[in-house]
């Protein structure tokens, strides 16, 4: 039963390329966080924080993420700006 099923899953996989690129994706994925993972874990990056350090880094980091995504919307909106521009 379960040989026949895992039969039918490598054929799906080999038979359909989107199916193939969607697995290798996810596999990817799935790599890149066990790595991130494992280096937090065995690292001692931090270790050496007070609760206070901890908590202004945790401030820094929700910093950066709003001025990124505030990066990110500007440059979409200058892209759709510019894309509405008639052309003479």
């Amino acid at each position: 039963m379960l040989g026949t099923l895992l039969v039918v899953i490598v054929a799906l996989i080999v038979v359909f390329p989107r199916s193939r690129a969607w697995l290798g994706e996810k596999i990817k994925t799935l790599s890149d966080y066990l790595m991130v993972k494992l280096l937090r874990d065995t690292s001692r990056f931090g270790s050496e924080l007070t609760e206070d350090g901890v908590v202004e880094q945790n401030l820094w980091r929700e910093q950066r993420l709003r001025n990124l995504r505030g990066l990110a919307l500007r440059a979409k909106e200058a892209i759709r700006s510019k894309s509405e521009q008639p052309k003479n």
